[in-house]
């Protein structure tokens, strides 16, 4: 294992510096994710309750790709009065913050345009609101990100098949059903394994994953662990030292058995190049 810890990649391409990890799919390899991507403290948020309850990330969303993160764990919700994409706002448990459709576009059309053979999966795990514009949605997404979908059909395939079929389609878009969402770029909602409870100090978390990893999800569909702690005194907890420890090939088969780690804070921690290792460990079995 220490080969692949000194192997020099960077953060920003780690998928792209790792051939070997080609052979396995999104929904077999086990990939960074950030847990509430658009609520960062780079964000505007109200003055009540504050960003400190609500922040889960250090930066934008350009800034946690170039850290590693390659699934985004997005929360929109629905404001008619607002202009074009600014209809989809950012939120944590309903607070909005300055964040939009629009930045999250932009930012991951950016990174993809540096970092071309880098997979991104676009977790949208609320679309909020009576009046929700699902067609309206649908077509802001086809217009801006069309050409980087990556079709339905073609969920199972190998990196490297799918590197074949096209130059562009790197994001796997997962969203709650809708008749409005097209169904061959639109992929089922990713099921979140999570505690269960908004107050989770590192030892129940501890206790949840044990028991989410028993009998983790197959790997015909994207899953996603939520390995987060949240304390009613600050909010989002920084675990980074749990999770190194927890995470660390070295010490358990933690990260083997997972599909999309989502934490918080993602740059604190060393789950980035965990899971660049253990997809090495699950290449080298496939070959």
């Amino acid at each position: 294992m220490d080969n692949f810890a000194q192997n020099n990649y960077t953060l920003n391409n780690w998928m792209t510096a790792t051939p070997a990890i080609d052979t396995l799919s999104l929904c077999e390899l086990t990939l960074p994710g950030t847990h509430n991507a658009g609520s960062d403290w780079k964000a505007s948020w109200p003055l009540i309750p504050g960003a400190h309850w609500l922040a889960c990330q250090h930066q934008s969303f350009y800034a946690q790709l170039s850290h590693g993160s390659r699934a985004l764990d997005i929360r929109l919700m629905y404001d008619a009065d607002a202009q074009g994409l600014g209809k989809f706002c950012i939120h944590h448990n309903g607070y909005r913050n300055g964040r939009t459709l629009g930045h999250l576009v932009t930012d991951v059309e950016k990174f993809l345009q540096e970092n071309p053979n880098e997979f991104i999966i676009l977790d949208f795990h609320e679309l909020k609101g009576e009046q929700f514009d699902f067609a309206y949605f649908n077509s802001m997404m086809m217009l801006f990100l069309g050409r980087r979908m990556i079709p339905t059909k073609n969920r199972s395939l190998s990196l490297r098949q799918l590197k074949q079929i096209s130059s562009t389609q790197r994001i796997l878009v997962a969203a709650p059903w809708h008749r409005a969402l097209d169904q061959n770029v639109f992929h089922e909602q990713i099921g979140h394994k999570w505690s269960g409870s908004g107050i989770t100090n590192a030892a129940d978390l501890e206790k949840h994953i044990i028991n989410v990893l028993k009998y983790p999800p197959g790997t015909w569909a994207p899953w996603s662990l939520s390995a987060t702690s949240y304390s009613a005194l600050g909010g989002p907890v920084d675990i980074h030292d749990e999770l190194n420890s927890w995470f660390d090939p070295k010490k358990s088969d933690w990260a083997l058995k997972c599909n999309i780690i989502n934490v918080d804070f993602i740059e604190e921690s060393n789950i980035v190049s965990y899971c660049r290792m253990v997809n090495l460990m699950k290449a080298s079995k496939r070959n």
